[in-house]
């Protein structure tokens, strides 16, 4: 789940909602794939169908609200991950290496202390790494464009991540898959975005879940919140 306070209670976004937003973002901003675009939306849109169940229901999380994404132990993460990449195979090979690869970069980067527990997530990751390459090779990918197509599916990724609540705050810093950077800006339920990646304006429905302001954080009702992105010059 991604949360949020509401003031009175809890909203909520489960992590499959938030993909499909990802997906929304990516068929109106500039940046497009230079894989398959069918396998490409797919993983876009699925890459965190791995969190269905997870996300079933809330949670309570370690501090006093419900549990955050953010919570989870790394074991956890790489078996959800998994669960993802598998499901992203059953869609379509592209989809499959773009999940598997944005798996590996996520859960990459991250300082482990254990060493057996360090030893264990290479080992995942560096399957997913090859999978990856290996469909990638399969479609008549270049290494090269199977990571730029990952990049930019980190990019929607992570505004996504912030037009549902994390992290909190009005600016976002983005790099785009070329390495360019764009500053996006938030007032309200209004978002900004440079022109030169949001070519016109358009509007995106975040699916909430509203529970109550305390554990057991009873679902109270589950609503839409719309918001508009204009392009900024």
């Amino acid at each position: 789940m991604i949360c949020r306070s509401s003031g009175q209670g809890w909203e909520l976004v489960r992590q499959p909602d938030h993909g499909v937003l990802a997906c929304t973002l990516l068929d109106a901003i500039a940046d497009a794939p230079r894989g398959p675009l069918e396998g490409f939306r797919l993983a876009v849109a699925h890459h965190d169908d791995g969190w269905a169940e997870r996300d079933h229901e809330p949670r309570s999380g370690d501090g006093e609200g419900p549990e955050s994404f953010l919570e989870l132990s790394l074991a956890e993460h790489l078996e959800i991950s998994g669960e993802s990449v598998r499901l992203a195979g059953d869609l379509h090979p592209y989809a499959e290496a773009i999940v598997a690869l944005h798996g590996a970069w996520l859960h990459g980067a991250r300082v482990v202390q254990d060493p057996e527990l360090a030893e264990q997530r290479d080992a995942v990751i560096g399957s997913w790494r090859a999978l990856a390459e290996q469909r990638a090779e399969e479609l008549g990918v270049a290494s090269a464009d199977l990571h730029y197509d990952q990049r930019l599916c980190a990019m929607v990724d992570f505004m996504s991540l912030w037009l549902c609540g994390w992290p909190d705050g009005d600016a976002l810093a983005l790099e785009r898959p070329g390495g360019e950077e764009a500053d996006v800006e938030r007032d309200g339920e209004r978002v900004r975005i440079p022109a030169e990646l949001l070519p016109s304006g358009c509007e995106l429905v975040v699916p909430v879940v509203s529970v109550a302001g305390a554990a057991p954080f009873v679902v109270v009702g589950e609503s839409v919140r719309t918001m508009t992105l204009v392009p900024s010059t």
